[in-house]
């Protein structure tokens, strides 16, 4: 098990989503022993724990914060509470994608080093906290602190490989799941390898990892969730839609109100053509908590069917989400770059959102990109940004499909109709706007090669005329 990332250019050919990159641990889990001393001078907690809000529901996350914050009242000088409070906040925001909580998690890892700046568990928490901001140059400062203080802290390698993945540095990124695979096989390490595996082009075997992370179980139950909802998708990329069901029916039998389950059934749903139940689906993930992706689907789907003004209260919402993110200093531009692309609004302000890492290696990134210049009627800026998002291999119906329009749009019948070919092949309902739109296009490609073959002349046999 431990050899499964090394040879990584024979065995393996992620990309959180969003991942969105991952901290993929509670407080449980800090199963190591930290090589820091104890102690220091105490400080008064009074401060931080005043900007947390009182916790009102009954879920583990709620009653682990509602712990560590009585335990930092009674014991405000021991730098290990603070840590552990740290850690509560950060999986409620993983629950509840309340982004708020990330400036609360902040302000205890803080506290932690205050009170003992050697503290290598406190390093870890704020590159966790700024990699979730999307700010990986600190996140990967702070984890490099923490693992020259420590070097068996796998947290902090998986925080690293983490960074790799978002910047699209993916063959650093399996250097530094595979240190945290050999220091602790778990289901935070399993789950950021079958990531990684899928991002490039490896789904048997992320599929295969990712069941060992599920095998491995988790601190809370939400986390072992998440990866059954990440299973669904890696055979939802592979156009497998009855596996994909499957699996995340008996998630909902495990946790009815799992948002990712719910959201990856919705998907799966529309996929069907089954709107009315993938509509029922996404409102239970967003009832739960309010996420861009699924705000997205069911306002697409409500347009589909035909309830324009009900799409367009999602769409607000969208809108509203991005505004609150950045006052949180929460980073999602890429993702409201797509928005603006996907329904050809403020495409201007679509694409200066997606330049900002103009020369991304992220292959999502740069598929965002590439779709954004697409949009604004700059094709040969999008082949450039398309050909870094193909470069992985990345099972991905969508970024085929655009490959396709993109050199549709290009002049390259030959090339837009492989792709747009490979799009179907793969997955011929990835997505209920996307996937007839690839299909019409096709045709319409292939009717043109046709008519166009059609007046040519026919060709003369050499032969005959000796």
């Amino acid at each position: 098990m431990k050899k499964i990332l090394r040879d990584h250019r024979t065995l393996l050919a992620v990309a959180a989503l969003c991942l969105v990159g991952a901290g993929w641990w509670g407080a449980q889990q800090r199963g190591r022993t930290s090589t820091t001393p104890a102690g220091a001078a105490t400080a008064g907690p009074a401060d931080v724990l005043a900007a947390i809000p009182r916790q009102m529901g009954s879920g583990a996350s709620d009653l682990a914060v509602v712990k560590w914050t009585a335990q930092a009242r009674e014991n405000g000088g021991d730098a290990r509470t603070w840590v552990h409070l740290g850690d509560a906040l950060m999986q409620k925001a993983r629950e509840t994608a309340d982004t708020a909580n990330y400036g609360y998690a902040e302000g205890a890892y803080r506290k932690a080093l205050t009170l003992n700046p050697q503290n290598d568990d406190a390093m870890t928490g704020l590159a966790w906290v700024n990699g979730e901001r999307r700010q990986f140059d600190k996140s990967i400062d702070w984890a490099n602190k923490a693992v020259a203080l420590n070097g068996r802290n796998n947290l902090a390698y998986g925080l690293l490989g983490d960074a790799d993945v978002e910047q699209g540095n993916y063959d650093a990124a399996f250097e530094h799941y595979q240190k945290m695979l050999d220091l602790r096989p778990d289901i935070s390490s399993y789950s950021r390898g079958a990531h990684l595996l899928l991002i490039t082009g490896q789904t048997f075997r992320a599929g295969w990892m990712m069941r060992k992370a599920i095998a491995s179980g988790a601190a809370f139950a939400e986390n072992t969730g998440w990866c059954r909802a990440q299973l669904a998708l890696i055979y939802f990329s592979d156009g497998n839609l009855e596996a994909s069901e499957q699996v995340l029916k008996d998630a909902l039998k495990k946790l009815p109100n799992n948002r990712y389950a719910l959201a990856e059934m919705g998907k799966v749903k529309a996929a069907r053509k089954d709107y009315p139940a993938a509509i029922g689906f996404y409102k239970k993930a967003i009832a739960m908590t309010p996420e861009h992706e699924s705000l997205v689907a069911l306002g697409d789907l409500y347009a589909l069917t035909g309830d324009k003004a009900e799409a367009e209260k999602q769409y607000a919402l969208v809108e509203e989400m991005h505004r609150k993110n950045h006052a949180a200093d929460a980073t999602d531009d890429f993702l409201m770059a797509q928005f603006y692309a996907d329904h050809d609004r403020n495409l201007v302000e679509a694409l200066r959102l997606a330049e900002q890492r103009k020369t991304t290696k992220n292959v999502f990134e740069a598929d965002i990109l590439a779709w954004c210049y697409y949009k604004n009627n700059q094709p040969q800026q999008a082949k450039a940004a398309i050909t870094r998002a193909l470069s992985r291999r990345t099972p991905d119906a969508k970024i085929l499909y655009h490959a396709g329009m993109i050199y549709a749009a290009a002049g390259d019948p030959t090339a837009a109709q492989r792709y747009l070919y490979q799009a179907l092949s793969l997955n011929p309902n990835f997505s209920p706007v996307f996937a007839p739109s690839a299909t019409d296009t096709l045709k319409m490609l292939s009717r043109k090669t046709a008519a166009r073959a059609s007046l040519l002349p026919p060709a003369t046999s050499q032969k005959r005329r000796l």
